[in-house]
């Protein structure tokens, strides 16, 4: 049997609890030895003697597919030629780049997993027990089905979604577990949080503003445009009465057909949503003290007075108001390090002979 090196696996850690694999380019790879496990499956590494099946390596390539594509198309403007996978960019192959990510995703799964077992929440940690699993999963919920029962998510799982569904289960059981263990007081989390408020607790930053608004629906919530056009002179009539030094509580109530100011605040992170809302892109204008002009959204008319902004970046969100959230974070750190502390001790073999001559053939 041919000699055994050990693999060490390089990964970067986000508080978030997000696993963001690194290329190990330096990792000596074992040669032979590590043939099939008792099911039968082909072996392409072991964690501290627990099997890494080829199956589960080939679920992390096409994991990673995706994400070597981008990274070589951002960074070299390569395209998708048939020999793509095998061109050299300035030294990066992108099929070696895909076979490492892979293995170090792999592994880390394995340890994971292997964290899981040892708290209990996990059984069997092994690629064929986690079909068996599947396959009784689906017959429970085909028999559901028939029987009219309720069945919450698909009706079948395929592999990938149920994968994705036990890892997600595992890790939030293995930190409630974690939470409960470490029970972690204020202080504590009032620690965390300063040290990593930087990171995780900017103020995306919000808008506060006043509205003064009225619908031009009709009693069919049909667009009415006569009533439309009365709406928008009623509210240029409020601008007006604003600009000349009413109040807006007494414009609202004698302009609003609701009879009063409406306060709204929208966050300035959510781009997206407020891309959407042009009240929301209106008031992501403004400054305290601006007036808008008249915005129109979902059949209703709108008049807007800014009364307070926090630009993103510039504040910390507040301890006490994020307190679940902190502890949250907390804990996702606390489990971040059991892994990381896990992989760096771990006694992991690979098959080179497979590793090397492993190409796209082996999973078409």
């Amino acid at each position: 049997m041919a000699e055994k090196k050990r693999l060490r696996v390089k990964t970067k850690w986000t508080i978030a609890g997000l696993l963001v694999l690194t290329v190990c380019t330096t990792a000596a790879f074992a040669k032979g030895g590590l043939k099939a496990d008792e099911q039968g499956d082909e072996v392409m590494a072991t964690v501290d003697g627990i099997p890494v099946t080829v199956p589960e390596y080939n679920r992390a390539i096409q994991m990673n597919k995706s994400r070597i594509m981008n990274y070589f198309h951002e960074k070299y403007s390569a395209e998708q030629t048939p020999s793509f996978w095998t061109t050299s960019f300035a030294g990066e192959i992108p099929l070696e780049i895909l076979k490492k990510t892979a293995l170090n995703e792999s592994v880390n799964i394995k340890v994971r997993q292997m964290a899981a077992k040892e708290q209990g929440v996990l059984k069997d940690i092994s690629y064929r027990g986690f079909l068996n699993q599947l396959e009784q999963e689906n017959e429970r919920r085909t028999k559901a089905a028939a029987n009219h029962q309720v069945i919450y998510g698909p009706v079948q799982y395929n592999e990938d979604a149920y994968f994705e569904y036990i890892m997600t289960n595992a890790a939030t059981a293995v930190k409630q577990k974690l939470d409960k263990k470490l029970k972690p007081g204020e202080q504590t989390l009032k620690s965390f949080y300063d040290a990593h408020k930087k990171e995780l607790y900017l103020n995306p930053g919000d808008v506060k503003v006043l509205s003064i608004s009225a619908s031009y629906l009709d009693s069919r919530r049909q667009i009415d445009l006569g009533k439309k056009e009365q709406v928008r002179e009623r509210l240029k009539e409020a601008a007006v009465k604003l600009a000349a030094g009413t109040s807006f509580a007494e414009a609202a109530k004698a302009y609003s057909d609701q009879g009063t100011e409406q306060e709204l605040v929208f966050h300035l992170g959510n781009e997206r949503q407020n891309s959407r809302s042009p009240v929301a892109g209106a008031a992501a204008r403004m400054k305290p003290g601006d007036m808008s002009g008249i915005v129109d959204e979902n059949g209703r008319l709108y008049l807007l007075k800014c009364v307070a902004k926090t630009e993103p970046g510039t504040a910390y969100q507040a301890f006490g108001e994020n307190k679940e959230q902190v502890r949250k974070d907390y804990i996702d750190n606390e489990y971040e390090e059991i892994i990381r502390n896990k992989l760096s001790e771990a006694d992991i073999h690979v098959n080179e002979e497979r590793y090397n001559a492993w190409n796209f053939n082996h999973i078409q």
